[in-house]
């Protein structure tokens, strides 16, 4: 089921002020190649390409004027007792005295090592043996494990700018869960203050399930975000978005498990999986059901059908760029998207981002847009 609110009489959407800048994270910055060597993908996955796709998603992005920063670059300059409590928060190990030493360590550390303690995340693990103390002052073996954050690489996860306020997300997947800390100290760093919105426990949200663009929300709800999550921010999006859609993808797939590898929004035009078009919307404010479709065809928003095969080649995971008829798009589709958004005016960038379609993303999932109003 979907939900929608209409709030065009209504709402009034901020005025933007400030710089937007574009959070781009490239992948050896967060994913060490012994993460990489295990990655079970045909072709392997190739860390040296990936790195030149982030470099050239980035260029694409700064040749239309957005400044681009990577979140761990960031994270070198969040103040010292920040990035001190993130990096003891990241060590590990079942001796409280090895636990001691490593957290006194830390304390003199410079912030760069910090900061990849915090990105690594390692713990040591220890294994007694009677032998080995016969034959060494120590009596357990060592071995270290890294619990790296890869996903930073998606940055467009861990939280939403909401216009006139940053919404923090809570997510899902245990192992990426730990990632959210970390962008929130690289956002208050940025933003001098923290963020508006914080899901907490029991709630989940995930920045992929919401696509926005001029006065336009669309929220997915009830697969990775919390269908009671809504609510939470519902405040927030009718004070920015002239129009909000809230849409309960039923599928629930788990290859398309976010809104934004289904669903694009762009200036007056909207890219949309074919099977979730009639999918029932209630837009309680007119006290009507319509479809999806017929939703955003009342917005005056042009849909245009995007076919399964399209879908799997994350031809909907695109980058509408705020306040342009330019979009970028994985190489991958760039045909379709020529042959499709062409006619509307729209000039389509395409760059190569295949490695990053090995760890299901694409162009949306890697770029995260970030106002920098001035502080109330």
């Amino acid at each position: 089921m979907c939900t929608s609110w209409s709030r065009r009489h209504r709402a009034k959407v901020l005025p933007v002020t400030g710089e937007t800048i574009a959070l781009v994270q490239p992948p050896l910055g967060v994913q060490p190649r012994e993460m990489a060597v295990f990655m079970d993908t045909d072709p392997p996955y190739d860390p040296g390409r990936a790195a030149e796709e982030s470099a050239g998603l980035r260029a694409a992005l700064e040749s239309f004027g957005t400044r681009t920063l990577a979140p761990c670059e960031i994270l070198a300059e969040v103040p010292r007792d920040e990035l001190v409590d993130l990096a003891l928060a990241a060590t590990s190990v079942d001796d409280e005295q090895r636990l001691y030493s490593a957290h006194a360590a830390l304390q003199r550390w410079s912030s760069q090592d910090l900061v990849s303690i915090v990105l690594n995340q390692p713990r040591l693990v220890l294994e007694e043996s009677t032998e080995l103390a016969e034959i060494s002052p120590d009596s357990a073996y060592e071995s270290y494990v890294i619990r790296p954050l890869f996903g930073l690489m998606f940055p467009r996860d861990h939280y939403v700018d909401l216009g006139g306020a940053v919404a923090l997300g809570r997510l899902r997947r245990r192992d990426r869960a730990r990632e959210v800390a970390v962008m929130d100290a690289v956002l208050r760093r940025l933003r001098d203050r923290p963020a508006e919105v914080t899901v907490t426990e029991p709630h989940h949200f995930e920045g992929g399930d919401l696509v926005a663009y001029g006065d336009v929300a669309v929220l997915n709800t009830g697969f990775r975000t919390g269908v009671a999550t809504h609510e939470l921010l519902r405040t927030s999006l009718e004070s920015n978005f002239q129009n909000v859609l809230c849409v309960r993808d039923s599928l629930r797939r788990s290859s398309e498990f976010h809104l934004d590898h289904w669903f694009a929004l762009g200036p007056g035009l909207a890219l949309v999986s074919a099977e979730r078009l009639d999918c029932t919307v209630v837009a309680s404010a007119l006290d009507a059901r319509v479809t999806l479709r017929q939703a955003l065809e009342a917005l005056d928003i042009a849909v245009l059908p995007v076919a399964a095969e399209q879908i799997a080649a994350f031809a909907a995971n695109i980058l509408f760029l705020p306040g342009r008829s330019a979009v970028i798009v994985s190489d991958q589709c760039a045909s379709w998207a020529e042959s499709t958004l062409g006619r509307f005016g729209v000039e389509v960038i395409a760059v190569p981002f295949g490695e990053h379609h090995k760890q299901s993303g694409s162009i949306h999932c890697a770029v995260n847009m970030l106002r920098l109003h001035p502080a109330p």
